[in-house]
């Protein structure tokens, strides 16, 4: 398993993502069964995503990060979608 800070090189957003969200660190983590996992961590908690690749790993990441504040601000019960 490697982990890798998350930058500018491998994501091109991800400045505008973190000043949006307060995040304070991303970091990518490849296992060996080559399955990939982004974390994003905030005073809120800890925010991950996974995906065969780094980009579909980011995706899944950003829309969990999302969700969360979106129902944090309408204060409605969290949607788990399978």
């Amino acid at each position: 398993m490697t982990t890798q800070i998350l930058n500018n090189e491998k994501i091109s957003n991800i400045d505008k993502l973190k000043k949006k969200f307060n995040i304070f660190r991303a970091i990518i983590i490849k296992s060996e069964q080559e399955i990939r996992s982004v974390e994003f961590m905030t005073k809120n908690g800890v925010f991950r995503g996974f995906g065969k690749s780094t980009k579909e790993a980011y995706k899944n990441a950003k829309k969990v990060i999302k969700n969360y504040y979106k129902n944090e601000k309408n204060t409605q019960a969290f949607r788990y979608e399978y």
